[in-house]
């Protein structure tokens, strides 16, 4: 009875452990995350929100965590089923902060409170 009891305070010791340890991950991994401002424009079609991120994400990282994406090297180029357009010159587009974008989306990595627009357009 002594080895069962014995035993049994083992186990659940280890468990309190365990759980203690989780908590305390958590707790790191809330403090790493934040959130940006992510828009997606198609002709008429525009969806705005609020979308959650964690440190050293990348534009592509947000944006393939919020929406079904295909890209070639990394370049955009379809979100949720709206494709560019090469024989037409229409192309996903976008800008962070207000400003045209300077480096593919799989490269520019974001920070606290970006506010990051894809947009398709044509190429004059």
């Amino acid at each position: 009875m002594k080895k069962w009891s014995k035993l049994i305070l083992i186990c659940l010791s280890g468990l309190l452990f365990v759980a203690c340890g989780r908590q305390g991950q958590n707790i790191s991994q809330a403090k790493k995350e934040a959130y940006v401002h992510l828009t997606v424009k198609e002709d008429t079609n525009e969806v705005d929100e609020k979308v959650v991120f964690q440190e050293g994400d990348t534009v592509m990282d947000v944006l393939k965590a919020n929406y079904k994406v295909k890209e070639k090297d990394g370049f955009i180029t379809e979100i949720d089923g709206y494709q560019q357009k090469p024989n037409e010159k229409v192309y996903w587009f976008y800008k962070i902060n207000g400003k045209m974008a300077t480096k593919a989306a799989n490269v520019l990595k974001v920070k606290k409170g970006d506010n990051i627009y894809f947009y398709l357009d044509k190429v004059k």
